[in-house]
């Protein structure tokens, strides 16, 4: 876990390829543990209504460029800013997958909320296949979550540390009680 002030706040990223379950269970913790849950999605929709050169490369399978992506992460860490004013923990999920772009929520996260927790959430390959296969991801901003996938994963950056590394298998309400059990054991204000 890093830095945190006195008073015990906290972002809890989930971190993981597309695919991994990651937004599921992110939800799924903020239900059980009553954290409010931060869809930085909902930015990404933003961004892209701004710049329509990033809907084109998104339906193409680029990525994002990282100066989109940290345009994307101020607005979020502005959202911080806001949100630490009435919360003490919250959730959010993101692929975390370059260490320049996720410095910047890091940083926001420790500026505001006094320090954050990795959840880094794995599946195999033929799992995130089959998921992203058969997935209905209905109002998602990927054309081609597998596609996307795979173009993410050549330019991952690992991780230099998560707090909590979660295999993500079975029902995603097995997964998400282990997962809740997990993150009370390392979170004081949720014990």
């Amino acid at each position: 876990m890093r830095r945190r002030r006195e008073k015990q706040t906290v972002v809890i990223f989930f971190g993981g390829y597309i695919g991994s379950g990651k937004t599921s269970l992110a939800k799924a913790i903020s239900e059980r543990l009553g954290i409010l849950y931060y869809e930085v999605d909902l930015i990404k929709k933003v961004v892209i209504e701004e710049d329509p050169s990033l809907e084109y490369n998104v339906k193409q399978n680029i990525p994002f460029p990282d100066e989109a992506r940290i345009r994307m992460f101020n607005k979020v860490v502005e959202d911080f800013a806001d949100l630490s004013k009435t919360h003490t923990c919250l959730i959010a999920d993101e692929t975390l997958h370059k260490k320049a772009t996720r410095r910047v929520l890091f940083d926001g996260a420790t500026k505001y909320f006094g320090g954050y927790m990795v959840v880094w959430v794995q599946a195999d390959e033929k799992t995130i296949k089959e998921r992203l296969g058969t997935k209905e991801r209905t109002d998602h901003v990927l054309g081609d979550p597998y596609g996307m996938y795979l173009s993410m994963k050549k330019i991952f950056e690992p991780l230099d540390k998560a707090d909590i590394v979660f295999e993500n298998t079975g029902s995603l309400d097995e997964a998400a009680d282990r997962l809740a059990t997990l993150i009370r054991e390392k979170i004081e204000c949720l014990r």
